[in-house]
C-alpha cells in the first residue's frame, strides 16, 4: 500500500492523509530532534543536512518533511506554502519569503485595526515560529506591537521567541523598524530581552530601537549577554539608558565587528556619560571589533578624548560620531587628537554643527573624515543644539 501511494501521489501515507485544502490550519511542530536541528543550524546551506532532517520528519509522520525534501530538490510546493502562510499570519500585516521549504524571512507589523480585532502580534509570532515551516526562519523583522497604554515594548515578542526556541537558523533580528501607529521614539521601550540569547544561539545581527523615556518606562535588560556568534549590534535610541553601555562593556562578544549605540537626549531619558563606556573602550571583550558608532550624543570633547586615549581605537577601522551636537569645541578636540584618528578608514562626523571653516580644518587634518550634511545653528546659545533623534 505504501509503494502504491508513493507512485499515485508522490508522497508518504502520512502526507497523503493530511494533504491540505485551500487553507492549512496552523499547527505546532509535533516532533523535535535537537541534534538534527542543530546540524541544520550549523550548516543551513547544506542540502544533505536538510535531507537527513526531512527524512527523519517523514519517519515521525510529520508531513512537512515532504515539503522540505521537495523544495531541496528544486520542486517547492508553492500551493501548500501559500496556504500555510495565510494561516500563520491570521490577519496581521506581514511578508513571508521562502527558501528550501521553510520560511527564510518573516516580517510582521502591528496596527490598531488588527489590535482591536484581537489579532495580537506575539500570538501570531509564536504560532509561526512553532510551525514546522517557521521554526527554521533565518531573519525576523518585527514592528512595534500595539498596546492599550503608553507601555510600548517588545517583551511579549521576546517571550514568544523564547517559547518557540531554540531557533537553530535565526541569524538576524530587526526590531528597529518605524511604527505608523506610534511615531514617538521616546515612547518606545525594548524591555527584557535576556531570553533572546538562549532562544537564538546562532544570532549574528541584532538591531534594536527603544528609549528610557522621560517617564522611566520599561527598562532595557540585556545582560548577561551570551551571544558568541553576534557580529553586528545596533541600538537606536533618543534616550539610551546607561545600563546598555555598561552591559555591552561587561560582555564577551568574540565575533562582534560592528557596534553602534545611539545615546539621545537627557530630556528623553539618556542618563549615561563617558564613564559608562569604559568597558567598551577597554576592548577586552570585543577582540574583533572594527566599527564603533557612538552616535546621536550630547557629549562633546569628552567623547572624542575618551576614544582617542582608549586601547580600542588602534584596532578600529571606522569610528562614527554622527548625529550629535559637535561644533567648535569638538573641532578643537578632534584637531588636538588628530594623530590618534588618522589610521581610520572612515571617521564619520556628519549631521553635527560644524561650520564651513571648521569642516575645512578637519578635512585638512583628517582626510578620512566624512562630514556630509551639517545641521544649521538656530542660536548662538549651545543649548539650542540637538541630537538628530530625541523625541
Amino acid at each position: 500500500m505504501f509503494e502504491f501511494l508513493k507512485r499515485l501521489f508522490g508522497m508518504s501515507p502520512a502526507a497523503a492523509a493530511i494533504a491540505p485544502g485551500p487553507l492549512e490550519e496552523p499547527r505546532a511542530l509535533q516532533v523535535s530532534n535537537p541534534g538534527f536541528e542543530a546540524a541544520v543550524g550549523a550548516r543551513p546551506d547544506d542540502a544533505t543536512a536538510w535531507q537527513v532532517y526531512s527524512d527523519w520528519l517523514i519517519d515521525q509522520g510529520e508531513s512537512w518533511g515532504e515539503v522540505i525534501a521537495a523544495a531541496q530538490q528544486g520542486k517547492p510546493d508553492t500551493r501548500r506554502q501559500a496556504a500555510v502562510e495565510r494561516g500563520l499570519l491570521g490577519g496581521l500585516e506581514g511578508k513571508v519569503s521562502w527558501r528550501g521549504g521553510v520560511i527564510d524571512h518573516l516580517e510582521l507589523h502591528a496596527s490598531f485595526d488588527s489590535f482591536e480585532k484581537k489579532v495580537l502580534m506575539h500570538v501570531v509570532l509564536e504560532r509561526a515560529l512553532k510551525h514546522p515551516a517557521g521554526h527554521f526562519v533565518r531573519k525576523l523583522t518585527l514592528g512595534l506591537p500595539c498596546a492599550d497604554s503608553t507601555e510600548w515594548h517588545f517583551e511579549d515578542l521576546f517571550k514568544a521567541i523564547a517559547n518557540a526556541g531554540p531557533l537553530p537558523c535565526l541569524v538576524e533580528l530587526d526590531l528597529s523598524q518605524r511604527a505608523e501607529h506610534m511615531d514617538q521614539p521616546s515612547w518606545r521601550r525594548v524591555g527584557d530581552a535576556r531570553s533572546l540569547w538562549k532562544a537564538a544561539p546562532n544570532l549574528k545581527v541584532l538591531a534594536l530601537q527603544g528609549a528610557v523615556g522621560s517617564d522611566g518606562g520599561v527598562p532595557s535588560m540585556l545582560a548577561p549577554i551570551d551571544a558568541p556568534r553576534l557580529e553586528h549590534l545596533r541600538y537606536e535610541s533618543g534616550g539610551l539608558d546607561r545600563s546598555v553601555s555598561l552591559e555591552v562593556g561587561a560582555a564577551t562578544l568574540p565575533a562582534l565587528t560592528h557596534l553602534e549605540l545611539w545615546f539621545g537626549q537627557a530630556n528623553y531619558g539618556a542618563n549615561g556619560d563617558v564613564v559608562d563606556l569604559a568597558g567598551i573602550l577597554e576592548g577586552a571583550g570585543l577582540p574583533a571589533l572594527k566599527t564603533l558608532g557612538l552616535k546621536n550624543s550630547e557629549w562633546e570633547g569628552e567623547l572624542i578624548g575618551a576614544v582617542a586615549k582608549s586601547k580600542l581605537l588602534p584596532r578600529l577601522e571606522v569610528v562614527d560620531f554622527s548625529m550629535g551636537v559637535m561644533a567648535a569645541e569638538s573641532a578643537t578636540a578632534l584637531l588636538l587628537h588628530a594623530a590618534r584618528y588618522q589610521h581610520l578608514k572612515r571617521l564619520d562626523l556628519s549631521d553635527n554643527y560644524f561650520s564651513a571653516a571648521e569642516q575645512q580644518a578637519l578635512k585638512q587634518a583628517l582626510p578620512n573624515a566624512h562630514l556630509g550634511e551639517q545641521k544649521a545653528e538656530e542660536s548662538d546659545d549651545p543649548g539650542y543644539r540637538y541630537t538628530s533623534v530625541g523625541e
